[in-house]
C-alpha cells in the first residue's frame, strides 16, 4: 500500500525525494516571483531614471539661470560704476571754476584724465572678461584705480607697456589732484600724450 511505502522509505530515498520537493517548490517559487514582482521592478527602475533625468534637467536650467543672474549683476555693477565717475566729475567740475588761465590748464589736464580713467574701466568692463572678474572689477573705485590697473595686470588684461602707461597717467594725476604744485602746460601736454597713446581714436578737444 502507499501507506506502507511511504513508512518504509529509507533514508536516502526519503533524502532524494525531499530535496526533488524543494527544487520543483523553489522553481515555482521563483516563476511566481517574476510573474508578481517583474512589472514592479521594471516600473521602479523607469521611475529612478526619469527622477535622474529630471534632476540633471533641473541642475542644467539652474546653472543657465545662474550665470544668467551673473552676467546682469556684472553690467549692473559697470552701470554703477560709470554713473558714479560721472556724477564725481560732475561735481567736481562744478567746484572749480574756469576763470583763468591756470583754471583752463587744470580742466584740460582733468579731461585727458578722464578719458584715460574711463578707458580703463571700458576695459575692466569687456563681456570677453569671465562674469565674476568683471565684478570684482567694477567693485574699484576712483580712488582705487593704482590697485585695478595691477590687478588687471596680473589677470593678463593689460599689457606691461599698457599698465606702466596707466600707472604714469595716475601717479601725475595723483601728483596735482589737491591743487598742488602748479598745474604747467607740461603737465598737461604729458597728459594729453598719454591719453592718446592710451584711448583708441582720442581727440582731446
Amino acid at each position: 500500500m502507499l501507506e506502507d511505502y511511504w513508512i518504509n522509505l529509507t533514508d536516502a530515498q526519503a533524502s532524494l525525494i525531499s530535496t526533488a520537493v524543494l527544487i520543483v517548490a523553489g522553481g515555482l517559487g521563483v516563476l511566481l516571483g517574476a510573474s508578481l514582482f517583474g512589472g514592479r521592478v521594471k516600473n521602479l527602475k523607469s521611475a529612478l531614471e526619469a527622477s535622474n533625468e529630471a534632476i540633471a534637467k533641473h541642475q542644467a536650467e539652474t546653472r543657465n539661470l545662474l550665470s544668467a543672474m551673473e552676467e546682469q549683476m556684472s553690467a549692473t555693477l559697470g552701470a554703477v560704476s560709470q554713473l558714479r565717475s560721472s556724477v564725481f566729475d560732475l561735481r567736481t567740475d562744478v567746484e572749480e571754476k574756469v576763470t583763468d588761465e591756470a583754471g583752463k590748464l587744470r580742466q584740460a589736464f582733468k579731461n585727458h584724465w578722464y578719458a584715460i580713467r574711463d578707458d580703463l574701466q571700458r576695459q575692466a568692463s569687456n563681456p570677453n572678461i569671465h562674469g565674476r572678474t568683471r565684478t570684482r572689477y567694477a567693485g574699484f573705485s576712483n580712488n582705487e584705480i593704482a590697485a585695478l590697473i595691477e590687478v588687471m595686470q596680473k589677470d593678463g588684461f593689460l599689457q606691461s607697456s599698457q599698465a606702466n602707461a596707466f600707472n604714469d597717467a595716475h601717479n601725475l594725476w595723483t601728483w596735482h589732484r589737491n591743487g598742488r604744485p602748479n598745474m604747467t602746460q607740461g603737465d598737461v601736454q604729458k597728459m594729453r600724450e598719454l591719453a592718446i597713446d592710451l584711448v583708441p581714436n582720442y581727440r582731446s578737444e
